[in-house]
């Protein structure tokens, strides 16, 4: 079935809604509403709903750290509004990580 930009939008705005209000998870929401679980991840991930906001598609890709910089200075690291140090690259290595599985869900 085809939907239209509006019709993935309020797909996307009511399961948000659903997961929000504590009723079950996005999979849950499928199952009830007829939607295919891996069409509607592909549209969170497509209209940005997985940042938690509409139409940011990716974060910016941070490449490899610079080793000589963590070992001398914290790093600050500005995330969609937080910000967050970190003075090891252990904790650099484990933000990215959780950045990363953050952007997947």
């Amino acid at each position: 079935m085809n939907y239209s930009t509006e019709e993935k939008l309020a797909y996307l705005d009511n399961a948000r809604a659903y997961v929000k209000n504590g009723k079950e998870s996005y999979t849950s929401y499928t199952r009830e509403h007829g939607v295919a679980r891996t069409t509607l991840h592909q549209w969170l991930r497509v209209f940005g709903f997985t940042t938690g906001t509409q139409n940011k598609k990716a974060l910016v890709k941070l490449g490899k750290p610079n080793l000589a910089v963590i070992k001398e200075q914290c790093i600050e690291v500005n995330y969609y509004g937080s910000k967050i140090v970190v003075s090891s690259q252990n904790d650099l290595v484990t933000l990215l990580k959780g950045i990363k599985i953050a952007e997947s869900i």
